[in-house]
């Protein structure tokens, strides 16, 4: 009897070698290691009973699990996972039929198109487990395990007995055959494959399923004594090509925007298109001069407004960067990332052109700490498959008293036609998520209606711009994967220093507020609010145009930009917080200094009595800083009279950046920089206290300034 087992010898002869690649947050994109092809004249035979044909997956195999005996490969000590053995690298398009029998309780499995991704091997699984002929589901036998669960009733012969399996896997198309009966199929590609693997374990595997040379074989050992035998294996030269699938949508291709988040809730955001990505070959829009402009203002019909800055037959869907929607339904699936079982579903609903096409879910009952996978599948109507999936994620607010190291950005003032990173979008983006914040902060002038291509004096046209921003892929996938806060300014209500009473073409500042309170960005009521992240955190967002004083009403007791409201719960929340660092996020000054011409934010004198009052009471907080959006430049302030601190985040654009000298440094300013970038923050505990590190960016990340509170340690550096 040859009676082999599988020595230790060739299994340190071939050494694995572990590589960790690095990914980007949220983002969930692992790739693949490049495979390492064998010499030709050193591979062994293609005989899968020979133990040369095989090394183990894990360093840490022991080298007596498996046995080569009588024909057979026997699982003779299960290890739980770390016995499984991978094969020489084979031809990935084949068909492959082998026997198999488990003994009761054993989970094994074959698996193909394995390839290394990070220091794991990963691939597509013909699962065999100890269950019955009506099991269907995605773990039973048959499947292909995680993505597409069995017919049932099956063939299944009992534990013990042997049973017949073949896998087809020819291009884009994977079958599962048991005995003779084809029992579980998929395709691997479309938006039916994109939802299958959006909730399964190996979403952001790049390519993960598809054909790629030098992929291999696993035997699986996840528990349980197992055998094989008769292997036949035989490559498909021809494979199947793939099918250009023609689907006229709906597309989600603004993606996925959340906001409001705490330690159980949180608002997400969508929007049904027509396309998958904008108009990138679309035609330019004429250009009017700011005279111009500024005259056509002046007119409220929305017709006559569109006309004059479309070229002669031109539609808006024409133009470079539409990015027009389509009605259809939605629907949203949501879990804890590492709780994939406890997946759920809201129910579908339809996105109509009254609220263009966009739609959202307020979610509750979440779990604190915790990041959360979010999966949108858009269709046209009811019994329709999916002809669009998405997915992304977003973070709960840790427990109150977590001792949670935190890491934010905050970023303002950016816009499309200043984009600094060409059709990518803004380079602030990809450098926010190399940081992997836990959460981000937009402090508002997230578009600007009153600048040109187009100059957005109607509704339609300013849907048209939030459209086409978000559809720039940095954007979108930033914040699609990024627990996020949407402040709101002057440029993205209705026109720059806009308050109450004032109209821009055809759009009133009531319907400037509605657009982006209750239609392009997650709603909440009120437009405020606090959030503990952690022991030593607490934050608040401020809301200020919904409930200010006309701009040209004289200053005094009764003017505001928060609002009696809004301000009486500021105060009773600072009081009530225990939090060592508070951080008040502001989508304008209120230390500054401002420029001499503003009139919108409590730096300038127009608001001088509330802003007095704020400097006053929030120097009396320990620990408290004004984080704020607006100004087109980066500084940290000291007011010289509260001695209260205030950050400016900078432009979002190196095209952004602009409205102050830099060399009119004033004894306010401990730090200032007249360029963009955005401003990143940490919360860090030791053992013996947490400190909070504020930074100001480059566009790329690079540090430009560096702060450390509390105030009696703080330690300033800066660029110069």
């Amino acid at each position: 009897m040859n009676h082999l087992r599988f020595l230790a010898c060739p299994i340190a002869l071939i050494c694995l070698h572990f590589y960790s690649p690095g990914t980007g947050v949220g983002q969930d994109k692992i790739e693949a290691v490049q495979p390492t092809e064998l010499d030709p004249d050193k591979q062994p035979e293609t005989d899968w009973i020979n133990p040369d044909f095989w090394q183990a997956a894990d360093k840490n195999a022991a080298a007596n699990s498996w046995e080569f005996v009588d024909g057979e490969i026997r699982l003779v000590q299960p290890q739980g996972g770390k016995g499984s053995l991978v094969s020489r690298p084979l031809p990935p398009n084949f068909e492959l039929s082998f026997d198999w029998r488990i003994q009761a309780k054993t989970n094994t499995g074959l698996k193909y198109r394995v390839r290394k991704y990070g220091s794991k091997y990963y691939g597509v699984e013909y699962q065999i487990i100890d269950d019955g002929p009506t099991a269907s589901t995605k773990g039973s036998t048959a499947a292909i395990y995680d993505l597409s669960g069995p017919i049932a009733p099956k063939n299944l012969n009992p534990i013990g007995k042997w049973n017949t399996a073949k896998i087809v896997a020819n291009g884009p198309i994977l079958r599962h055959y048991l005995n003779g009966d084809l029992i579980s199929e998929i395709t691997t590609l479309g938006p039916v494959w994109d939802s299958s693997l959006a909730v399964s374990k190996f979403w952001g595997l790049e390519n993960f399923g598809r054909p790629v040379a030098g992929d291999r074989i696993m035997l699986t050992d996840h528990g349980g004594k197992a055998a094989y035998r008769n292997f036949r294996f035989a490559e498909i030269k021809t494979p199947s090509t793939p099918i250009a699938e023609s689907s006229t949508g709906p597309f989600l291709a603004n993606g996925i925007r959340n906001s409001w988040a705490d330690q159980s809730s949180i608002v997400l955001w969508t929007r049904t298109t027509r396309h998958e990505q904008m108009n990138k070959d679309g035609q330019l829009f004429r250009t009017l001069s700011s005279k111009d402009a500024s005259k056509l203002s002046m007119n409220t019909d929305a017709e006559q407004i569109l006309a004059a800055q479309l070229p002669q037959g031109a539609i808006l869907d024409d133009m470079f960067g539409a990015c027009p929607g389509q009605q259809g339904e939605v629907r949203l699936i949501y879990f804890p990332k590492l709780q994939r079982r406890a997946l759920k579903s809201t129910p579908w609903k339809q996105t109509v052109a009254s609220n263009d096409f966009t739609t959202q879910w307020q979610l509750n009952d979440l779990k604190p700490g915790t990041r959360y996978a979010a999966i949108v599948e858009a269709r046209v109507s009811a019994g329709q498959p999916p002809t669009a999936v998405i997915r992304g994620g977003f973070e709960t607010a840790p427990a109150t008293d977590a001792k949670k190291n935190i890491k934010f950005c905050m970023t303002t003032c950016h816009d499309f036609i200043r984009r600094d990173d060409g059709l990518q979008g803004h380079k602030i983006y990809p450098a926010m998520t190399n940081i992997n914040p836990d959460f981000v902060v937009h402090a508002g002038d997230i578009e600007y209606y009153d600048k040109p291509d187009p100059w957005a004096m109607t509704l339609e046209l300013m849907r048209f711009k939030w459209g086409r921003i978000f559809a720039l892929p940095s954007n979108r996938q930033f914040y699609q994967n990024t627990t996020s806060y949407f402040l709101k300014d002057d440029h993205d209500t209705l026109k720059n220093d806009c308050s109450p009473g004032q109209k821009y073409g055809s759009v009133s500042f009531e319907q400037g507020v509605k657009l982006f309170n209750q239609e392009q960005f997650p709603t909440h009521d009120p437009r405020y609010q606090t959030v503990r992240w952690g022991k030593d955190l607490q934050v608040w967002f401020l809301e200020g145009r919904d409930f200010r004083s006309p701009n040209q009403m004289a200053d005094g007791p009764e003017k505001t930009i928060l609002g009696k409201k809004q301000k009486e719960w500021l105060f009773k929340t600072l009081d009530a917080s225990e939090a060592k660092f508070k951080l008040v996020f502001s989508p304008t000054p209120i230390v500054g200094p401002d420029r001499k011409n503003k009139k919108d934010n409590h730096a300038n004198k127009i608001f001088a009595h509330e802003g007095q009052e704020l400097r006053d009471r929030l120097s009396q907080y320990k620990d408290l800083i004004v984080l704020c959006g607006d100004r087109h430049w980066q500084y940290a302030s000291r007011d010289e009279d509260s001695d209260l601190w205030e950050f400016g985040c900078g432009p979002g654009s190196e095209k952004h950046q602009l409205g102050w000298n830099p060399k009119d440094k004033r004894p306010v300013h401990q730090f200032l920089r007249v360029a963009g970038g955005f401003l990143s923050g940490e919360i860090k505990y030791t053992k013996k206290r947490s400190q909070l590190t504020l930074q100001h960016r480059k566009v790329n990340g690079d540090i430009v300034s560096e702060f450390q509170f509390p105030a009696e340690q703080t330690e300033i550096k800066s660029e110069d």
